[in-house]
Order: C-alpha cells, then sequence, then structure tokens
C-alpha cells in the first residue's frame, strides 16, 4: 500500500516497487493528497511492469560512442565504411552526445544536435543523413539485444530536402560532348549515356558481364562489392550506337575489366570523371555563359566582370585592357549523365515502366519525379492541345528562327543581328590574321585570344585615346572615315573588333 510521509519541508512517497520491495522518493507534490496521487500512480506502473502488463525500464550502461564502435566493427572494411566512421566520429562520438549512456539518449537529446548542426550551416540532407546512420545503430542494438527499449530516432523529424535543379544534356549535345572527351574516357562516357549506369558499376563492370553477341550487360556490382546499390543483378540492353564503343574498350583492356585505368587496376572512387566532364563540355561550348574579367583592374584591387553569352573580345571600360574570357560551367554531375539517359528515354516518347527497368530503380516515382526532368518545350505539345475541337488559331505561329551551324562555338539561339555582328567580326579577324596577327593558346577551354606577330601592346589592336597611335594603326585612306561622326566614339576609346571590322570593310569598298 502506498504511503506518503513529510521530512524537512518535502512529502516523500512509498510504494511497492516492481521487484516486490519498498521504493522511497522524493516527490515536488505541494500537497499531501497530490503526493499521494503520485504514489499510488507509481505503484499501479510498477504492478503492471512486474505483471508483464508493460515493458520494464532499460538499466544498461553503454554508451552511445560504444554503441557505433561496436556497429562499425561489423561492417566491411571499405570506402563507406570510412565514410560513416568520420561521420559519426565528427557528429556524435566527439560531442556530449555520445558520452551519454543509451537510457538517456532520447529523442529531445538527438534533435537537439541535430538543431545544432543545421545552425554550422549543414544541407538538411547531411542532416537525414546522420539521422539514418543512427536508425541503423539502434536497429541493429535491438535486434542483437543490447538495447531493449524503443528505438529514439522514430521519434525524431525528417528534414525536407529542397529539390535541386538538375542540368542535363539533349539529344543534339551527346555527339557534341563525346567529340571532346579524351579517348581513354570516351567509351566510358558513351556507355555512361546509353545504360544510365552509375559510376560504380562502370568501374566494376567486367568483359564476362558484357555479351556483344546477345547485346546485353549484366549489372552484378559496383566497383569491387559484390552487388550493385540496390542489391540485386539487372540485365540492360546494348544500344546499337554504343556497340562500337563497347568492342573498342573490351579491346583496348588489358585486364578483366571494361573501363580499366592505364595499369590495368580498377579505378577509384577518386578517378575523378568530373574534371574530364567539365573540361570536354567547355571544350564543346556546352556551357552557362562567358565570364569577362579585367586583370589588370583585378590586380589594381577594382576588379571588372562582365557576364555574357559569347565569347567575343571585349575591351575594359576603365582601363581599355582586352577582357580574359573564362567558361562558366554548367552545374553538371558525372551522375547527371544517369539523369540525362533517363530524360531522353522520356523525352523520346518511351513509357516511363521501361525507363524505370533500364535505371533499375525499384519505385517508378523516382524514375519519373527525380530522373525525368522535363523542360518548357516539352510542356508546349500538350498546351497547344486546349480549345474545342477543330479550333484553328486566327494567326499562324512565327517562323522559329534559323538554326545555328554546327561549327558555332556557343548552342543557345541568338537573334539574326547578333549573328550578323558575330560574322563580321569573324571575318574581320581573319583579315587581321592575314596581315600579321597570329592566334595564341591553341589548347585550353579558353576562346584562342589575338597577338601580333611582332613585340607590340594591344593599343595597335583596339585603339584608344592618343591619336598618334590611330594614325599609325589605320591606313590614310581611312583617315575621313575615321573622324566622320558616326566613329567618334572610337577616338573616346569605345571601340570594338566590330566597328574596326566595319571601317576595313569600307576601305575594301
Amino acid at each position: 500500500m502506498a504511503s506518503v510521509f513529510f521530512k524537512k519541508g518535502k512529502w516523500y512517497l512509498s510504494y511497492k516497487g516492481g521487484n516486490g520491495a519498498r521504493c522511497r522518493h522524493v516527490s515536488r507534490a505541494a500537497t499531501k493528497t497530490e503526493a499521494r496521487r503520485l504514489a499510488q500512480e507509481l505503484e499501479r506502473k510498477c504492478e503492471r511492469e512486474r505483471l508483464g502488463l508493460e515493458p520494464a525500464p532499460v538499466r544498461c550502461d553503454t554508451k552511445l560512442w560504444e554503441l557505433c564502435e561496436s556497429w562499425l566493427a561489423g561492417l566491411p572494411p571499405n570506402s563507406v565504411t570510412y565514410r560513416e566512421r568520420k561521420r559519426l566520429e565528427r557528429h556524435v562520438m566527439a560531442r556530449l552526445l555520445g558520452s551519454l549512456e543509451l537510457p538517456k539518449v532520447t529523442a529531445g537529446k538527438i534533435e537537439e544536435r541535430l538543431v545544432e548542426m543545421e545552425r554550422d550551416g549543414l544541407a538538411p540532407a547531411s542532416v537525414n543523413k546522420l539521422r539514418s546512420v543512427l536508425h541503423v545503430v539502434f536497429k541493429r542494438a535491438i535486434r542483437a539485444g543490447i538495447w531493449t527499449g524503443p528505438n529514439p530516432l522514430d521519434a525524431v523529424q525528417v528534414r525536407r530536402v529542397p529539390m535541386r535543379a538538375y542540368s542535363t544534356l539533349q539529344a543534339d549535345e551527346v555527339p557534341l560532348l563525346l567529340a571532346q572527351v579524351p579517348l581513354e574516357w570516351r567509351c566510358l562516357f558513351a556507355t555512361a549515356i546509353w545504360t544510365g549506369m552509375r559510376k560504380g558499376e562502370l568501374f566494376g563492370l567486367r568483359k564476362i558481364d558484357v555479351d556483344l553477341v546477345n547485346k546485353i550487360i549484366l549489372v552484378t556490382r559496383s566497383y569491387d562489392h559484390p552487388t550493385t546499390k540496390g542489391g540485386h543483378v539487372d540485365a540492360i540492353p546494348i544500344a546499337y550506337p554504343l556497340l562500337p564503343y563497347l568492342q573498342k574498350a573490351i579491346a583496348d583492356s588489358k585486364s578483366e575489366l571494361v573501363f580499366p585505368d592505364p595499369s590495368g587496376a580498377m579505378r577509384t572512387e577518386g578517378a575523378g570523371p568530373q574534371k574530364i566532364l567539365r573540361t570536354a563540355m567547355a571544350h564543346a561550348g556546352l556551357v552557362a555563359g562567358y565570364l569577362h574579367v579585367c586583370r589588370r583592374c583585378a590586380a589594381q584591387g577594382k576588379p571588372h566582370e562582365e557576364k555574357r553569352n559569347d565569347p567575343m573580345p571585349r575591351i575594359c571600360p576603365a582601363c581599355g585592357m582586352k577582357l580574359w574570357v573564362k567558361a562558366i560551367h554548367r552545374p553538371m554531375r558525372f551522375h547527371d549523365l544517369r539523369h540525362s539517359a533517363g530524360t531522353l528515354l522520356l523525352r523520346a516518347g518511351v513509357d516511363p515502366h521501361r525507363v524505370q527497368r533500364i535505371l533499375r530503380h525499384k519505385d517508378i516515382r523516382t524514375t519519373l519525379g527525380t530522373y525525368g526532368h522535363l523542360v518548357v518545350e516539352d510542356l508546349r505539345e500538350a498546351v497547344n492541345k486546349i480549345g474545342p475541337p477543330g479550333f484553328k488559331p486566327k494567326y499562324s505561329a512565327p517562323e522559329a528562327p534559323a538554326a545555328l551551324d554546327k561549327t558555332d562555338s556557343f548552342i543557345p539561339q541568338v537573334s539574326p543581328s547578333q549573328r550578323a555582328r558575330r560574322r563580321n567580326t569573324e571575318s574581320h579577324l581573319k583579315t587581321l590574321g592575314r596581315s600579321g596577327l597570329s592566334n595564341e593558346r591553341e589548347k585550353g577551354f579558353e576562346p584562342s585570344t589575338l597577338a601580333l606577330a611582332r613585340r607590340c601592346s594591344t593599343t595597335e589592336l583596339f585603339p584608344l585615346k592618343k591619336t598618334f597611335i590611330l594614325e599609325r594603326s589605320i591606313p590614310a585612306t581611312l583617315t575621313k572615315h575615321w573622324l566622320s561622326a558616326p566613329t567618334r566614339r572610337l577616338r573616346r576609346g569605345r571601340v570594338s573588333a566590330q566597328s574596326l571590322g566595319d571601317l576595313l570593310a569600307r576601305q575594301r569598298l
């Protein structure tokens, strides 16, 4: 029978515990009635635990860092285990949370640690990853009998990860990209585009898994792991354009692997096809734009930058020096080639179920929601169907602009006036090349710059304010054109390659 008594200004509770012995605790009750009610509730709770109607309280002195160590010890020694160890050491084992005993590791304590990670600037995906790892740690401990209580991670909120905008390839950009990929990587990139295989699956692909007769690839492992990410073996077909790439890769390989490194060993996770992809896209002109930078102003602490859609030469309005051109890369990873494969298949009209089988997803929502990236042009045909049956618009649609030449280095469409200016500039640069100018920087992703064959300054190519430089650079027959009203801007330093090309064109006429 539960009882209470008052001692030294506090109410003490006396009740029968779960093991049958009397227990005594100090309460915060302000009155005798409240203290008696608490004692009766505790006694009923202990009775239910003794009869097996409620789980008994867990008595465990194992700490969280010890539980994490035991879980890591059961994993195979590979790169994945190394990453998980570093994650747990940084965010759990070296923190106050790791020194707590398991009964004290509650959902509130874990939530506080996750909030601290968010304050430190970690992305929601990184926070969710730590939550999932701790959930697996407690789940394995419950299965092994180390922990008999509930999993505290079940009550921890999952962070919402914003959907990022993926950059994928279009159908006409695939040959442009493959033409700029180095020969030792070209077959691997082609296989990634036509099959949608992951990087680890490509590096671990063996010759025995490729059947060129029946045109089938058997995806059995990732790197040297016995299984893939999904934990199952899948067979995918070989496309006809991919067949010569695989034949060449198998013929050039000197090991059991299809895409080994130059020594014949398997490529590691840090092999870096991402750098190869970015360089090849810049060479092919598949960029987000160009950044024109003035190096002289940057050295003086007054940087000047201009973002443009073309690599045409420009001069700095502050100092008159020619701007240095750098390509602005697309935010595209090597794994986005897998996204490109799924997107191109969906744009080609392939039904989602077959795309799901090719990409080997368990859920079709992953195929459509994560790997199917539609653009505005993909939706244009759908919105054009709005209207009653037999409806015809009053005005016909405007004609589409003429496509750019294949030799153009910039993929996005430009207006006809911009194309005309570009042709005038190119013809002008060819004229200057015949008169003693030569191209430099033939290699590299930066557009080629112009340099004089003789030793001189840039002012001879782009005249500045000094009249004697203009007279020395421009023939005497152009004096009347040079001093005319429409071209006075050249004397004030606002000169461009287009204006100089127009002057030379007038001279020839």
